[in-house]
């Protein structure tokens, strides 16, 4: 093997630890060592790239904003704090900090997009292997478990949720396809983000473009069909222009997945997942109650002190099937739980940062609308993946305005 192409694999296992942790069952399981083993890992990546002073500095303005910020959410949080999710943040956030600064200086551009697609593929083969092969391995699968998950799973290869997650389809149960992500709408995420580069940026592979369709298309979820729709109309207007025969073809698959969305939408709404379409609508009202009474600070980044707080009779919210007192998780709405955990200045500085972004430059406005809508439906913001996004961000910020706080 050539010594460019072992380069290459040996720097995309950062970026494949870093994108696990939005989500992934190894994540959930071994989150400790995890979080301390990419730490040390990218800080060992920063220091031995050279780092000038310039970069230094940069980085001692990220870090300084960060720890006042999440000092700040910390003494005046409604509630007491946990110190150790106080440590995990700050962890968290010190190695965004460090990747986005190493990504976006000390690597060529593009680089770090390069080997997300890398890495994008993976998770999508891997999905797909899985899905193909769950009607196989049923009956060799074992329980997973630890304090606040479980699901099934295959030599720890491939995990499924057969007693949560299925749906029926031509008589035939199908498991929700979750890929190595803890459920099948963090999956949907990722082939969106894929699906987002085959179309937008990299333009490489029309078989990966079908791949992820049809990967997408397993995992049933609601919002990732919804998203994928969306994607695929703009691409049938580029489409159009270049190859008018082929527009049929496609305008006749659209049309099979908006009836294929429109049956799940009408599920969620008025069926049998109408409890869950509930829970999300509570995820995305009830924070608003709550940021509004703390507005300059929020209640505190505690998820476990959150989940108290949102019990409380105060923040009541009246829905049909939802009361405030049996909401026993967190948040599924990591945007709104944002904005009750930190209040409304610290989201609005996260929203012109994650604009700000500095690896997603080909339609980035629609980049941006698409990561907010995905944080929305999943607990992810405060993972490193998606904050390296947010402090690259940062970067470019500080040194637009370097002038105003030298």
């Amino acid at each position: 093997m050539k010594y460019s192409t072992l380069k290459y694999i040996y720097g995309t296992i950062p970026v494949m630890l870093i994108l696990l942790t939005a989500g992934s069952i190894p994540y959930m399981f071994l989150r400790k060592f995890y979080l301390l083993f990419l730490l040390a890992y990218v800080a060992f990546l920063f220091i031995f790239s050279k780092v000038t002073k310039k970069d230094f500095i940069l980085f001692l303005k990220l870090t300084t904003g960060a720890f006042f910020f999440l000092a700040i959410n910390y003494l005046f949080a409604e509630r007491e704090q946990s110190f150790q999710k106080l440590f995990a943040n700050s962890v968290i956030f010190l190695s965004s900090i460090i990747a986005a600064i190493f990504y976006v200086k000390k690597c060529p551009k593009g680089d770090f997009m390069e080997k997300v697609y890398s890495c994008l593929k993976i998770v999508l083969f891997h999905a797909l292997l899985a899905f193909l092969l769950s009607f196989i391995v049923t009956p060799f699968l074992t329980k997973m478990n630890n304090w606040h998950y479980e699901c099934s799973t295959f030599l720890n290869l491939f995990y499924y949720l057969p007693d949560t997650h299925t749906v029926q389809l031509l008589g035939i149960n199908f498991v929700r396809n979750q890929g190595l992500f803890w459920e099948p709408g963090v999956l949907q995420i990722f082939l969106n983000f894929l699906l987002f580069l085959e179309i937008f940026v990299v333009k490489k592979s029309r078989f990966i473009m079908i791949m992820t369709i049809l990967c997408l298309i397993t995992t049933f979820s609601t919002t990732g069909l919804f998203i994928m729709m969306i994607q695929l109309f703009f691409y049938a207007k580029k489409v159009l222009i270049k190859n008018v025969l082929f527009f049929p073809i496609l305008m006749l698959f659209l049309a099979f997945l908006y009836t294929v969305t429109k049956e799940n939408i009408n599920d969620k709404v008025y069926g049998s997942g109408f409890n869950s379409f509930q829970v999300r609508l509570f995820d995305f009202v009830q924070p608003i109650s709550i940021a509004n009474a703390n507005f300059f600070t929020g209640v505190g980044l505690d998820d476990q002190q959150f989940i108290n707080v949102r019990n409380s009779v105060k923040y009541s919210v009246n829905l049909d099937v939802v009361g405030f007192q049996n909401l026993e998780k967190g948040s599924s709405n990591s945007i709104m739980f944002f904005l009750a955990a930190a209040g409304y200045p610290a989201l609005i500085l996260i929203f012109i940062m994650l604009y700000n972004q500095q690896f997603i430059h080909k339609n980035k406005n629609w980049f941006f609308i698409f990561i907010v809508i995905s944080l929305m439906t999943e607990p992810l913001l405060l993972r490193p993946f998606f904050m390296i996004f947010v402090f690259s961000g940062g970067v470019k910020l500080l040194e637009k305005y370097q002038w105003k706080i030298s």
